[in-house]
């Protein structure tokens, strides 16, 4: 999933400074009126507040790729099983209350749950079940999630319903998730070890069959399929609308500033603790700072040099040095549009850079040992990450320590930038702008360290730093309006395969926005997904490792060490790897 845990949101300047300012105001009304947070009363105890950097993207959970996205889906939406508390292969029944997978491990079968009702009053049924996984497939926007679902049905290979032909065939699609009686069955193509853990996950959220027709969705129809699938961004029927069946029910999103759910009294199980579930969204983290000191916030995003200082806070209660299933990395455009603002000229002649200018492995190369990773994970990360040298972090299955990797070398990148372009490069410069997300204080420093390293190479390599808005920032990805950008990935679910997909595979997340593609690299990651044995994957994996060291797709940057910082009045939380925002947690802490 792509990494907007790192990810930040800048509205226009007058709405932040409006915003600011109305957040500042409140929050002294509050220590002037009630001094409640120095008194020790708990305050707003039915509601549980976070101030968040990032804004969702969509509601649809089966367009949505992006853990704030999926945060409030979670929240809104049920899937048909659950992780079990602190477990990532581990699962409790959520809409299902049973399930068996036949010994080959290519048939799943559910009995979906009785007597739940979706929030508009309506009962859920295993009609419903098939309609949610056949209309993900039917929209299959481009970069959605959708990909985790056609690769275990379909076959390795098939990553999407677009073929060079045209789509694939409605009944094919049909004949893949089918109801029977209370049961709903999924026919793989494949035996696919992660099946379960993707059905955990937002993207198997079950969303009502007719809610979503009334509001002009897909019909179950051949024109309705061709009509609908791969929207534009945004461009989702149920975009920004929710109907689930999930603990708590959307009340507001409002674009850039709030997102407020209420709890679902009628939950067909144990009803929410809190009331409401308000969502704040605060790029300036003194804002977020104060807010959380006087207690106006549960919790809280903090930046990893402020860590040491919010750790001191009195009243704040610290989870230290979790492992995440997170990393970061930087990402070259190997096929910029012509039509980018962000590459000076368009030719390599000191104003600008041509569009395949990342396509020469030799400036690929000259970038990553450019990069200071010592100083980045001490100064930006306040010393809560480890570099990784391939996209496998620690904590999965097959990663290794030692395989092999980039570190800070001045000398080699002048040695590769030298060779660039057949030397032109290095005689002529080069003038271009890196791009990080609004409010994404590690990223700007990552983006500082290589633009004064490259500078300190070479004077006439000039590198300009913008910031910009995540939905902003990830629609410009996607036409391939940014030469190189920093983002990062969570785990989708716990296998190495999730990883190294979006970075390497062609058809992945990440490749195919950069426009990367590497025939061996996807002949690799196939046979590795598709093997059940043990060493013979670790073989796979470790080749792939080589690979990307190679070919540098991208500058792997580091896997990080969470910290969680709440109010100390919150209670019940218990951590999973796989739940790295704090909404995913609302329904269960409580406060008092």
């Amino acid at each position: 999933m792509m990494r907007v845990a790192w990810l930040r949101i800048l509205v226009r300047k007058k709405m932040i400074k409006k915003r600011i300012a109305n957040i500042i105001a409140i929050s002294m009304c509050f220590v002037l009126l009630s001094l409640s947070a120095c008194s020790g009363e708990i305050k707003n105890p039915d509601t549980f507040v976070i101030a968040e950097i990032s804004d969702v993207v969509s509601l649809d959970p089966a367009y949505a790729y992006d853990t704030v996205s999926a945060a409030q889906i979670l929240n809104i939406y049920e899937t048909l099983i659950r992780f079990d508390s602190d477990s990532t292969s581990e699962f409790v029944p959520g809409l299902a209350t049973e399930w068996t997978i036949s010994p080959d491990g290519k048939t799943y079968r559910f009995k979906i749950r009785e007597g739940v009702t979706f929030h508009n009053g309506n009962p859920l049924t295993p009609e419903d079940v098939e309609y949610s996984f056949e209309r993900g497939m039917v929209q299959d926007y481009a970069l959605g999630p959708q990909w985790m679902f056609f690769e275990p049905l379909f076959g390795l290979g098939v990553y999407t319903s677009r073929t060079e032909t045209g789509l694939i065939p409605l009944a094919e699609i049909k004949g893949k998730v089918e109801v029977d009686g209370q049961w709903v069955q999924f026919n793989l193509a494949t035996p696919y070890e992660p099946f379960l853990q993707i059905l955990a996950s937002s993207w198997g959220s079950i969303v009502d069959m007719e809610w979503c027709i009334q509001n002009g969705d897909w019909t179950g129809t051949e024109e309705s399929y061709q009509d609908l699938n791969n929207p534009a961004p945004g461009g989702s029927p149920i975009h920004s609308i929710a109907c689930g069946t999930g603990p708590f029910i959307l009340e507001l999103w409002e674009p850039g500033i709030q997102i407020r759910l209420v709890r679902n009294d009628d939950y067909w199980g144990t009803p929410a603790s809190f009331g409401r579930v308000l969502t704040q969204v605060v790029d300036e983290w003194g804002t977020r700072y104060l807010m959380l000191q006087l207690g106006d916030v549960d919790c809280a995003i903090v930046p990893g040099g402020q860590i040491p200082e919010v750790k001191a806070m009195p009243g704040i209660l610290v989870y230290d040095a979790v492992p995440t299933l997170l990393n970061q990395a930087f990402f070259f455009q190997f096929d910029i549009d012509p039509y980018s603002t962000l590459i000076g000229s368009g030719q390599l002649d000191g104003n600008g850079i041509p569009t395949d200018f990342f396509g020469d492995v030799d400036v690929r190369k000259g970038f990553a040992y450019a990069f200071d990773w010592d100083t980045y994970i001490a100064d930006a990360m306040a010393g809560y990450g480890h570099q990784r040298s391939s996209p496998i972090v620690e904590g999965i299955p097959y990663y290794k320590s030692d395989w092999p990797s980039y570190g800070l070398n001045l000398v080699r990148a002048e040695e590769h930038l030298r060779a660039a372009w057949n030397g032109s490069l290095w005689e002529n410069g080069f003038e271009m702008t890196l791009v990080h997300a609004s409010g994404d204080d590690a990223g700007e420093i990552a983006c500082e360290i290589l633009q004064n390293n490259l500078f300190e190479i070479n004077p006439l390599f000039r590198i300009n730093i913008q910031l910009m808005a995540w939905p902003t920032m990830l629609d410009a990805m996607t036409f391939g309006r940014i030469p190189m950008y920093i983002n990062g990935w969570t785990a989708d679910y716990p296998d190495p395969h999730n990883f190294v997909f979006p970075y390497m595979h062609s058809e992945g997340a990440f490749a195919r926005a950069q426009r990367y593609s590497n025939e061996a690299a996807d002949d690799l990651i196939e046979e590795a997904i598709s093997s059940s044995n043990h060493s013979e994957r670790q073989i796979l994996y470790d080749q792939i490792a080589e690979l990307y060291y190679d070919e540098v797709p991208s500058i792997m940057i580091g896997q990080l060490l969470g910290v969680y910082f709440f109010r100390d009045w919150i209670h019940g939380f218990v951590y999973n790897p796989i739940r790295p925002m704090y909404e995913m947690y609302a329904y269960y802490l409580s406060k008092g």
